[in-house]
Protein backbone atom coordinates (compact mmCIF):
# COMPACT_ATOMS: atom_id res chain seq x y z
CA UNK A 1 0.00 0.00 0.00
CA UNK A 2 1.06 3.43 -0.87
CA UNK A 3 0.38 6.64 0.56
CA UNK A 4 0.21 10.11 -1.67
CA UNK A 5 0.59 13.36 0.18
CA UNK A 6 -2.25 15.86 -0.48
CA UNK A 7 -2.18 18.12 -3.60
CA UNK A 8 -2.38 20.87 -0.57
CA UNK A 9 0.71 19.05 0.99
CA UNK A 10 0.92 17.91 4.72
CA UNK A 11 -2.40 16.08 4.75
CA UNK A 12 -2.40 12.17 3.40
CA UNK A 13 -4.97 11.14 0.38
CA UNK A 14 -6.47 7.96 0.32
CA UNK A 15 -4.30 5.35 -0.39
CA UNK A 16 -4.00 3.10 -3.52
CA UNK A 17 -2.96 -0.39 -3.52
CA UNK A 18 -1.21 -1.82 -6.44
CA UNK A 19 -1.20 -5.77 -7.06
CA UNK A 20 1.78 -5.79 -8.91
CA UNK A 21 5.08 -7.25 -7.81
CA UNK A 22 7.42 -4.21 -7.79
CA UNK A 23 11.33 -3.56 -8.46
CA UNK A 24 13.79 -3.26 -5.09
CA UNK A 25 14.93 0.53 -4.34
CA UNK A 26 18.47 -1.43 -5.08
CA UNK A 27 18.46 -1.23 -8.80
CA UNK A 28 17.23 2.93 -8.08
CA UNK A 29 18.20 5.06 -11.30
CA UNK A 30 17.89 8.86 -10.10
CA UNK A 31 17.50 12.11 -12.39
CA UNK A 32 16.07 15.65 -11.33
CA UNK A 33 13.03 15.41 -13.20
CA UNK A 34 11.00 11.95 -14.76
CA UNK A 35 8.11 13.02 -17.41
CA UNK A 36 6.10 10.33 -17.56
CA UNK A 37 4.42 10.33 -20.96
CA UNK A 38 6.10 10.31 -24.61
CA UNK A 39 3.78 11.96 -26.25
CA UNK A 40 3.80 15.87 -27.57
CA UNK A 41 3.36 17.12 -24.09
CA UNK A 42 6.68 14.99 -22.23
CA UNK A 43 8.45 15.56 -25.57
CA UNK A 44 8.27 19.56 -24.97
CA UNK A 45 8.58 19.18 -21.10
CA UNK A 46 11.77 16.96 -21.66
CA UNK A 47 13.25 19.02 -24.20
CA UNK A 48 12.93 22.56 -22.24
CA UNK A 49 14.41 20.88 -19.27
CA UNK A 50 17.11 19.46 -20.90
CA UNK A 51 18.00 22.49 -22.56
CA UNK A 52 18.18 24.06 -19.83
CA UNK A 53 20.98 21.65 -18.43
CA UNK A 54 18.63 19.31 -16.16
CA UNK A 55 19.06 15.85 -15.88
CA UNK A 56 15.95 14.41 -16.97
CA UNK A 57 14.32 10.96 -18.19
CA UNK A 58 11.09 10.37 -20.44
CA UNK A 59 8.81 7.67 -19.56
CA UNK A 60 7.02 5.57 -22.68
CA UNK A 61 5.25 2.73 -21.90
CA UNK A 62 5.41 1.33 -25.21
CA UNK A 63 8.06 1.22 -27.79
CA UNK A 64 8.23 3.79 -30.06
CA UNK A 65 7.25 4.80 -33.02
CA UNK A 66 3.80 4.19 -32.00
CA UNK A 67 0.57 4.38 -33.16
CA UNK A 68 -1.43 7.04 -31.56
CA UNK A 69 -5.67 7.58 -32.41
CA UNK A 70 -5.57 11.29 -33.02
CA UNK A 71 -6.92 13.24 -35.50
CA UNK A 72 -3.83 14.82 -36.28
CA UNK A 73 -4.85 18.52 -36.78
CA UNK A 74 -2.26 20.62 -35.82
CA UNK A 75 -3.39 24.39 -35.88
CA UNK A 76 -1.04 27.52 -36.73
CA UNK A 77 -0.99 28.39 -33.11
CA UNK A 78 0.89 25.09 -31.93
CA UNK A 79 3.42 25.83 -34.35
CA UNK A 80 4.17 29.14 -32.54
CA UNK A 81 4.67 26.86 -29.15
CA UNK A 82 7.33 24.80 -30.87
CA UNK A 83 10.96 25.90 -30.67
CA UNK A 84 11.99 23.84 -33.77
CA UNK A 85 10.55 22.88 -37.18
CA UNK A 86 8.24 19.99 -37.67
CA UNK A 87 7.70 20.52 -41.69
CA UNK A 88 9.06 17.19 -42.92
CA UNK A 89 5.78 15.57 -40.86
CA UNK A 90 3.13 17.72 -42.23
CA UNK A 91 1.72 15.99 -44.66
CA UNK A 92 -1.18 18.41 -45.47
CA UNK A 93 -2.01 21.91 -45.24
CA UNK A 94 -5.46 23.26 -44.81
CA UNK A 95 -7.12 26.22 -46.39
CA UNK A 96 -10.71 26.12 -45.44
CA UNK A 97 -13.65 24.21 -44.20
CA UNK A 98 -16.94 22.46 -45.28
CA UNK A 99 -19.13 22.61 -42.56
CA UNK A 100 -22.63 20.72 -42.45
CA UNK A 101 -25.48 21.11 -40.21
CA UNK A 102 -27.43 18.39 -39.25
CA UNK A 103 -26.15 15.88 -42.09
CA UNK A 104 -27.12 18.87 -44.62
CA UNK A 105 -27.07 22.60 -45.55
CA UNK A 106 -23.44 21.92 -46.83
CA UNK A 107 -21.48 25.31 -47.68
CA UNK A 108 -17.49 26.07 -47.84
CA UNK A 109 -15.07 28.54 -46.81
CA UNK A 110 -11.80 29.28 -47.85
CA UNK A 111 -9.01 31.38 -46.51
CA UNK A 112 -5.53 32.77 -48.06
CA UNK A 113 -3.51 31.58 -45.49
CA UNK A 114 -3.29 28.09 -44.22
CA UNK A 115 -5.27 27.58 -40.90
CA UNK A 116 -3.95 23.85 -39.94
CA UNK A 117 -1.98 21.47 -40.57
CA UNK A 118 -2.32 17.76 -40.89
CA UNK A 119 0.38 15.62 -39.29
CA UNK A 120 0.43 11.26 -39.19
CA UNK A 121 1.01 11.40 -35.18
CA UNK A 122 2.83 8.49 -35.36
CA UNK A 123 5.77 10.79 -37.04
CA UNK A 124 5.37 13.64 -35.33
CA UNK A 125 5.28 12.22 -31.67
CA UNK A 126 8.63 10.33 -32.80
CA UNK A 127 10.22 14.07 -34.20
CA UNK A 128 9.36 15.46 -31.14
CA UNK A 129 11.11 12.79 -29.42
CA UNK A 130 14.34 12.61 -31.11
CA UNK A 131 14.58 16.32 -30.19
CA UNK A 132 14.48 16.16 -26.56
CA UNK A 133 17.22 13.55 -26.77
CA UNK A 134 19.03 15.17 -28.73
CA UNK A 135 18.80 18.10 -26.23
CA UNK A 136 20.14 15.50 -23.93
CA UNK A 137 16.71 13.82 -22.21
CA UNK A 138 17.21 10.14 -21.57
CA UNK A 139 14.07 8.13 -23.33
CA UNK A 140 13.44 4.88 -21.29
CA UNK A 141 10.97 2.68 -23.67
CA UNK A 142 8.43 -0.11 -22.21
CA UNK A 143 8.62 1.71 -19.07
CA UNK A 144 4.79 1.50 -18.20
CA UNK A 145 4.71 3.24 -14.46
CA UNK A 146 2.85 1.14 -12.17
CA UNK A 147 2.70 3.26 -9.04
CA UNK A 148 4.32 6.26 -6.97
CA UNK A 149 6.27 6.23 -3.76
CA UNK A 150 6.54 10.11 -2.51
CA UNK A 151 9.18 10.83 0.31
CA UNK A 152 10.14 14.50 1.59
CA UNK A 153 12.68 14.90 -0.39
CA UNK A 154 12.30 12.60 -4.10
CA UNK A 155 9.90 10.68 -5.37
CA UNK A 156 10.02 7.06 -6.99
CA UNK A 157 8.24 5.50 -9.81
CA UNK A 158 8.04 2.12 -10.37
CA UNK A 159 7.84 0.93 -13.81
CA UNK A 160 7.27 -3.01 -14.84
CA UNK A 161 11.24 -3.53 -15.05
CA UNK A 162 12.57 -0.99 -12.25
CA UNK A 163 12.38 1.71 -9.98
CA UNK A 164 13.68 5.27 -10.67
CA UNK A 165 13.65 8.24 -8.42
CA UNK A 166 12.97 12.05 -9.31
CA UNK A 167 12.72 15.36 -7.17
CA UNK A 168 9.68 16.11 -9.53
CA UNK A 169 7.52 13.69 -11.79
CA UNK A 170 5.69 15.50 -14.65
CA UNK A 171 2.40 13.64 -15.63
CA UNK A 172 2.13 13.69 -19.58
CA UNK A 173 0.60 9.92 -19.36
CA UNK A 174 -2.72 10.66 -21.27
CA UNK A 175 -6.46 10.47 -20.24
CA UNK A 176 -5.48 7.64 -18.25
CA UNK A 177 -3.29 9.23 -16.24
CA UNK A 178 -1.63 7.09 -13.51
CA UNK A 179 0.06 10.53 -12.23
CA UNK A 180 -3.44 11.87 -12.04
CA UNK A 181 -4.16 9.63 -9.78
CA UNK A 182 -1.15 10.39 -7.42
CA UNK A 183 -2.11 14.20 -7.17
CA UNK A 184 -5.42 14.37 -7.71
CA UNK A 185 -7.25 10.90 -6.41
CA UNK A 186 -10.94 12.10 -5.94
CA UNK A 187 -10.82 14.53 -9.18
CA UNK A 188 -13.89 14.34 -11.50
CA UNK A 189 -12.78 16.09 -14.97
CA UNK A 190 -15.67 16.49 -17.54
CA UNK A 191 -15.38 13.93 -20.09
CA UNK A 192 -16.08 13.28 -24.09
CA UNK A 193 -15.62 10.22 -26.53
CA UNK A 194 -14.55 10.23 -29.56
CA UNK A 195 -13.93 7.39 -31.85
CA UNK A 196 -11.09 7.55 -35.53
CA UNK A 197 -11.58 5.45 -37.97
CA UNK A 198 -8.99 5.62 -40.98
CA UNK A 199 -10.04 5.23 -44.38
CA UNK A 200 -7.32 4.53 -47.56
CA UNK A 201 -7.16 6.86 -50.22
CA UNK A 202 -8.69 5.19 -53.44
CA UNK A 203 -11.25 5.41 -56.44
CA UNK A 204 -13.78 5.54 -54.10
CA UNK A 205 -12.19 8.86 -52.23
CA UNK A 206 -11.05 11.10 -55.29
CA UNK A 207 -13.89 13.49 -54.79
CA UNK A 208 -12.86 14.05 -50.92
CA UNK A 209 -10.60 17.41 -51.27
CA UNK A 210 -6.95 17.44 -49.96
CA UNK A 211 -6.77 20.89 -48.68
CA UNK A 212 -10.00 21.42 -46.24
CA UNK A 213 -11.61 19.94 -43.60
CA UNK A 214 -15.41 18.70 -43.93
CA UNK A 215 -17.17 19.38 -40.41
CA UNK A 216 -20.91 18.21 -39.39
CA UNK A 217 -21.99 19.83 -36.51
CA UNK A 218 -25.63 20.24 -34.65
CA UNK A 219 -26.64 16.64 -35.20
CA UNK A 220 -25.69 15.17 -31.91
CA UNK A 221 -25.71 17.80 -28.93
CA UNK A 222 -22.52 18.54 -27.69
CA UNK A 223 -20.65 16.91 -30.45
CA UNK A 224 -19.25 17.18 -33.99
CA UNK A 225 -18.26 14.80 -36.95
CA UNK A 226 -15.16 15.06 -39.11
CA UNK A 227 -12.79 14.44 -41.94
CA UNK A 228 -9.04 15.21 -42.26
CA UNK A 229 -7.15 14.91 -45.18
CA UNK A 230 -3.72 12.75 -45.40
CA UNK A 231 -1.19 11.53 -47.24
CA UNK A 232 -2.58 7.95 -48.64
CA UNK A 233 -5.52 8.32 -45.52
CA UNK A 234 -8.96 10.12 -44.70
CA UNK A 235 -8.69 10.57 -40.60
CA UNK A 236 -12.03 10.69 -40.15
CA UNK A 237 -13.96 10.77 -36.56
CA UNK A 238 -16.45 11.91 -34.63
CA UNK A 239 -17.06 13.36 -30.85
CA UNK A 240 -20.10 13.41 -28.41
CA UNK A 241 -20.63 14.08 -24.45
CA UNK A 242 -19.79 10.84 -22.43
CA UNK A 243 -23.68 10.15 -21.96
CA UNK A 244 -24.25 9.76 -25.27
CA UNK A 245 -21.20 7.71 -26.66
CA UNK A 246 -23.31 5.08 -27.67
CA UNK A 247 -24.49 6.90 -30.77
CA UNK A 248 -20.51 7.22 -32.06
CA UNK A 249 -20.65 4.80 -34.63
CA UNK A 250 -23.85 5.19 -36.03
CA UNK A 251 -23.21 9.05 -35.84
CA UNK A 252 -19.84 8.63 -38.14
CA UNK A 253 -21.51 6.14 -40.50
CA UNK A 254 -24.48 8.18 -41.08
CA UNK A 255 -21.64 11.42 -41.71
CA UNK A 256 -19.55 9.44 -43.98
CA UNK A 257 -22.16 8.12 -46.17
CA UNK A 258 -23.33 11.73 -46.85
CA UNK A 259 -19.98 12.33 -47.89
CA UNK A 260 -20.04 9.10 -50.32
CA UNK A 261 -17.71 7.03 -48.06
CA UNK A 262 -18.14 3.92 -45.85
CA UNK A 263 -16.74 2.08 -42.81
CA UNK A 264 -15.94 -1.99 -44.22
CA UNK A 265 -13.29 -3.75 -42.40
CA UNK A 266 -11.26 -0.56 -41.08
CA UNK A 267 -10.11 -0.30 -37.93
CA UNK A 268 -12.78 1.84 -35.43
CA UNK A 269 -10.70 3.06 -32.14
CA UNK A 270 -12.31 4.97 -29.52
CA UNK A 271 -10.30 7.55 -27.16
CA UNK A 272 -11.44 9.59 -24.49
CA UNK A 273 -11.15 13.77 -24.18
CA UNK A 274 -11.21 14.70 -20.37
CA UNK A 275 -11.71 18.34 -20.03
CA UNK A 276 -10.60 20.09 -16.48
CA UNK A 277 -12.68 22.27 -14.50
CA UNK A 278 -11.59 25.53 -12.83
CA UNK A 279 -9.47 24.92 -9.90
CA UNK A 280 -9.32 21.17 -10.34
CA UNK A 281 -5.99 19.93 -8.90
CA UNK A 282 -2.92 19.44 -11.21
CA UNK A 283 -0.26 20.23 -9.15
CA UNK A 284 1.49 19.88 -5.91
CA UNK A 285 4.32 20.22 -4.47
CA UNK A 286 6.55 17.17 -5.96
CA UNK A 287 4.47 16.62 -9.39
CA UNK A 288 2.35 18.65 -12.40
CA UNK A 289 -0.19 17.42 -14.46
CA UNK A 290 0.42 18.48 -18.19
CA UNK A 291 -1.76 17.95 -21.60
CA UNK A 292 -4.78 15.47 -21.67
CA UNK A 293 -3.91 14.15 -18.00
CA UNK A 294 -4.69 17.65 -16.65
CA UNK A 295 -7.60 17.77 -18.80
CA UNK A 296 -6.46 20.51 -21.06
CA UNK A 297 -8.47 20.04 -23.96
CA UNK A 298 -11.03 22.14 -26.09
CA UNK A 299 -14.35 20.74 -25.17
CA UNK A 300 -16.20 22.31 -27.89
CA UNK A 301 -13.78 20.98 -30.94
CA UNK A 302 -11.85 18.01 -28.48
CA UNK A 303 -8.29 19.82 -29.93
CA UNK A 304 -5.49 19.39 -27.02
CA UNK A 305 -2.30 19.81 -28.96
CA UNK A 306 -2.13 23.49 -28.84
CA UNK A 307 -2.69 22.85 -24.65
CA UNK A 308 -0.37 20.09 -24.74
CA UNK A 309 2.76 21.87 -26.08
CA UNK A 310 2.05 25.25 -24.18
CA UNK A 311 1.10 23.20 -20.69
CA UNK A 312 4.27 20.80 -21.30
CA UNK A 313 6.68 24.08 -21.78
CA UNK A 314 5.01 25.93 -18.76
CA UNK A 315 5.51 22.58 -16.41
CA UNK A 316 8.86 22.35 -17.40
CA UNK A 317 9.61 25.75 -16.58
CA UNK A 318 8.14 25.59 -13.02
CA UNK A 319 10.04 22.10 -12.68
CA UNK A 320 13.00 24.03 -13.14
CA UNK A 321 12.44 26.95 -11.09
CA UNK A 322 11.77 24.42 -8.04
CA UNK A 323 15.27 22.72 -8.84
CA UNK A 324 17.51 26.21 -9.09
CA UNK A 325 15.28 28.60 -6.66
CA UNK A 326 12.60 26.06 -4.34
CA UNK A 327 9.91 27.54 -6.21
CA UNK A 328 6.48 26.20 -5.16
CA UNK A 329 5.42 23.99 -8.11
CA UNK A 330 1.84 24.86 -7.02
CA UNK A 331 2.17 28.82 -9.07
CA UNK A 332 1.72 26.09 -11.95
CA UNK A 333 -1.64 25.84 -11.61
CA UNK A 334 -1.65 29.49 -10.91
CA UNK A 335 -0.24 30.17 -14.20
CA UNK A 336 -2.93 27.75 -15.42
CA UNK A 337 -5.54 29.36 -13.89
CA UNK A 338 -4.64 32.48 -15.64
CA UNK A 339 -3.16 31.88 -19.19
CA UNK A 340 -5.37 28.77 -20.36
CA UNK A 341 -8.61 28.26 -18.12
CA UNK A 342 -10.23 31.05 -19.71
CA UNK A 343 -10.02 30.24 -23.57
CA UNK A 344 -11.13 26.64 -22.26
CA UNK A 345 -14.01 28.19 -20.38
CA UNK A 346 -15.35 30.62 -23.18
CA UNK A 347 -15.16 27.14 -25.31
CA UNK A 348 -17.58 25.61 -23.01
CA UNK A 349 -19.55 28.85 -23.56
CA UNK A 350 -19.45 28.50 -27.16
CA UNK A 351 -20.55 25.08 -26.91
CA UNK A 352 -23.82 25.75 -25.27
CA UNK A 353 -24.35 29.23 -27.30
CA UNK A 354 -23.91 27.12 -30.40
CA UNK A 355 -26.00 24.22 -28.83
CA UNK A 356 -28.87 26.45 -28.08
CA UNK A 357 -28.57 28.30 -31.74
CA UNK A 358 -26.81 26.23 -34.12
CA UNK A 359 -28.96 27.32 -37.11
CA UNK A 360 -28.11 30.78 -36.30
CA UNK A 361 -24.56 30.40 -36.17
CA UNK A 362 -24.03 28.16 -39.06
CA UNK A 363 -25.25 30.71 -41.26
CA UNK A 364 -23.21 33.19 -39.49
CA UNK A 365 -20.44 30.86 -40.84
CA UNK A 366 -21.51 31.16 -44.12
CA UNK A 367 -22.40 34.87 -45.00
CA UNK A 368 -20.21 36.77 -42.24
CA UNK A 369 -16.46 37.44 -43.42
CA UNK A 370 -15.86 38.86 -40.02
CA UNK A 371 -16.61 35.84 -38.27
CA UNK A 372 -15.10 33.66 -40.71
CA UNK A 373 -11.70 35.62 -40.72
CA UNK A 374 -11.64 36.10 -36.93
CA UNK A 375 -11.73 32.41 -36.63
CA UNK A 376 -9.19 31.68 -38.68
CA UNK A 377 -6.82 34.05 -37.41
CA UNK A 378 -7.28 32.36 -34.17
CA UNK A 379 -6.46 29.21 -35.68
CA UNK A 380 -3.61 30.71 -36.79
CA UNK A 381 -2.43 32.14 -33.25
CA UNK A 382 -2.86 35.50 -34.63
CA UNK A 383 -5.78 36.27 -31.68
CA UNK A 384 -7.15 34.77 -29.04
CA UNK A 385 -10.53 32.81 -29.01
CA UNK A 386 -11.38 35.60 -26.35
CA UNK A 387 -10.64 38.15 -28.95
CA UNK A 388 -12.06 37.07 -31.31
CA UNK A 389 -15.54 36.47 -29.42
CA UNK A 390 -15.41 40.14 -28.34
CA UNK A 391 -14.38 41.04 -32.01
CA UNK A 392 -17.32 39.22 -33.38
CA UNK A 393 -19.82 39.60 -30.60
CA UNK A 394 -20.91 36.23 -32.01
CA UNK A 395 -22.92 35.31 -28.34
CA UNK A 396 -24.87 38.46 -28.70
CA UNK A 397 -24.89 39.95 -32.18
CA UNK A 398 -22.04 41.34 -34.15
CA UNK A 399 -22.28 45.05 -33.35
CA UNK A 400 -22.78 45.08 -29.50
CA UNK A 401 -21.98 43.51 -26.16
CA UNK A 402 -24.93 43.13 -23.69
CA UNK A 403 -24.59 44.25 -20.07
CA UNK A 404 -22.95 41.61 -18.17
CA UNK A 405 -26.27 40.74 -16.25
CA UNK A 406 -28.02 39.68 -19.97
CA UNK A 407 -24.62 37.72 -20.82
CA UNK A 408 -24.78 36.13 -17.51
CA UNK A 409 -28.44 35.22 -18.57
CA UNK A 410 -27.56 34.06 -22.32
CA UNK A 411 -24.77 31.97 -20.35
CA UNK A 412 -26.96 30.06 -17.85
CA UNK A 413 -29.89 29.40 -20.10
CA UNK A 414 -27.53 28.03 -22.96
CA UNK A 415 -26.04 25.80 -20.50
CA UNK A 416 -29.51 24.47 -19.02
CA UNK A 417 -30.13 24.31 -22.47
CA UNK A 418 -28.02 22.23 -23.46
CA UNK A 419 -28.08 19.43 -21.07
CA UNK A 420 -32.08 19.72 -21.89
CA UNK A 421 -31.35 18.68 -25.33
CA UNK A 422 -28.36 16.00 -24.14
CA UNK A 423 -31.60 14.17 -22.17
CA UNK A 424 -33.87 14.47 -24.98
CA UNK A 425 -31.42 13.09 -27.03
CA UNK A 426 -31.23 9.91 -25.26
CA UNK A 427 -34.26 9.68 -25.04
CA UNK A 428 -35.32 9.90 -28.83
CA UNK A 429 -34.46 7.89 -31.85
CA UNK A 430 -30.95 9.31 -33.56
CA UNK A 431 -31.81 11.35 -36.66
CA UNK A 432 -29.79 8.62 -39.32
Amino acid sequence: MVNFRSARGGRKASAITHKQSLPQARNLKSFDVLVVGGGPTGSLAAYTLAKGGIDVAILEKEKVPRYKVCGGGLQGKSLRCLPFQVSEVVEREIFGMVFQLRLKNKFIRRYPLPISYNVNRERFDYLLLKHAQEAGAVLLQEAKVCSLEVSRDSVKVFTERETLGGRVIIGADGAHSVVRKAINPKGSMQGQMGIICELKRGENTSHVPEDIYIIDWGTVPGGYAWIFPKEGILTTGAMVPLVLSGSLKGYLQAFLRGQGLGMGGERVLAHPIPTRGPGETISTTWGLLAGDAAGLTDPFTGEGLYYALRSGEMAARWAGEFLKSGADLRGYEEEIEQKLMPEIIIAWKLRNFFNTFSGYVHNLYKKNDRLWCSFCEMLRGEITLEEGVRRTGIVTNLRNRPPQPIRGYIERFTAWYESRQIERFKRSKPPW
